[in-house]
């Protein structure tokens, strides 16, 4: 695989999905050997199993996370659920994906892992991203009623002046997590985040959008993120 210089997007939140929507797992890890695990996945991704693979996978390092011991997060995306089945079926006969999560092991332990799939709700445009170690912030959510929060959540975000992406995704599996939906937000460095951040605050649809959200979401996780490397073919 080759270095992919797009971030892996979290999209989501609709009922109704298209035949050829992304989709895609979430792994939250911590991470004792943060180079092993870059070697293992440089491995994978030059292995004859990984040539062949259509994942885009992205790591990221987790730079503030609260309580929770993830160090890191993994992100495995698809064009599709055909692709994801193709991918499975490849790793499942494969000694490169055997031997990359050998390697992992001795690096790395679990936290948790979600499966994700695209909505295509979004705000901005990747084109607003020129770094190759852009920062993200990825809010985990459970919503109680989606279609009012996708109407909140657009009419604020159509009301700023910014082109940096978001996006809205749907979490189709968590485990016991209460998680339903994710928010990511992405910016070239921090110094841009923290400036979009304090342009909410001086923005009236955004105290307009806390109030219409209040009761029908509740903030299960909340990191900042930034982006350590990517692969696809």
């Amino acid at each position: 695989m080759k270095i992919f210089s797009t971030l892996v997007g979290l999209l989501l939140l609709t009922q109704t999905v298209a035949a050829a929507t992304p989709v895609g797992t979430y792994y939250q890890v911590n991470v004792t050997n943060p180079a092993a695990v870059v070697a293992a996945l440089d491995a994978y991704a030059d292995s004859p199993t990984g040539q062949k693979n259509p994942a885009t996978v992205t790591l990221f390092q987790i730079t503030s996370n609260g309580t929770n011991p993830a160090t890191h997060a993994i992100s495995v995306s698809f064009a599709s659920a055909e692709d994801m089945d193709r991918s499975r079926a490849l790793n499942m006969a494969s000694k490169d994906f055997a031997a990359m999560q050998a390697s992992m092991a001795g690096a790395m332990t679990p936290v948790s892992e979600s499966m994700f799939r695209g909505t295509g709700i979004t705000a901005g445009s990747w084109a607003a991203i020129t770094s190759d170690n852009p920062v993200g912030r990825f809010i985990l959510m459970d919503v109680q009623d989606p279609a009012a929060y996708v109407a909140a959540w657009t009419k604020m975000m159509a009301s700023r002046d910014s082109d940096l992406p978001s996006y809205l995704s749907q979490i189709m599996a968590a485990g016991t997590a209460d998680t339903s939906h994710v928010v990511s937000i992405f910016a070239n460095n921090m110094a841009e985040m923290m400036a979009l951040a304090d342009a909410n605050q001086g923005n009236p649809a955004w105290a307009e959008f806390l109030a219409s959200v209040n009761g029908i979401r509740a903030i299960e996780d909340d990191a900042m993120v930034v982006r350590v490397k990517s692969w696809a073919n």
